[in-house]
């Protein structure tokens, strides 16, 4: 499967932004030593209120099988584990994935507990 990439969508609890930015900071890092398949791994605050802050990470891969790397990285799931046991989401962890691929291939991916995935229809475009 070709390069693709997604945008995840964290929103944190007020209360535990200090702490969330400093385990992103870490596993952001971390991503860069070890996975050569991720391209661009960037975050972004893109809207606060009174209660959460909602990040962005936005995720380039040169193909599946970094993603799949990705996810098996212990620091990444170590990220996503601190959401649960230290509380720090308000809600679930919004993925929408970029990508050109067929519905057959889309179907495995769909497929990852604890995320909710959707893929983001192309209009136009391509992927080299």
């Amino acid at each position: 499967m070709s390069l693709f990439f997604l945008e995840a969508y964290e929103k944190v609890y007020k209360s535990k932004v200090k702490e969330y930015e400093e385990m992103s900071k870490f596993t952001d890092e971390k991503v860069k030593d070890i996975e050569h398949g991720m391209l661009i791994h960037a975050q972004t605050k893109i809207s606060e209120n009174d209660n959460e802050v909602i990040y962005r990470w936005m995720e380039v891969f040169e193909n599946y099988e970094a993603f799949e790397a990705h996810l098996k990285n212990p620091f990444v799931e170590k990220h996503i584990k601190s959401f649960t046991e230290k509380e720090i989401l308000s809600g679930p962890v919004d993925v929408k994935i970029y990508c050109d691929w067929s519905e057959e291939k889309k179907i495995k991916i769909l497929k990852i507990p604890g995320l909710e995935l959707s893929f983001t229809p192309l209009v136009n475009g391509y992927f080299r």
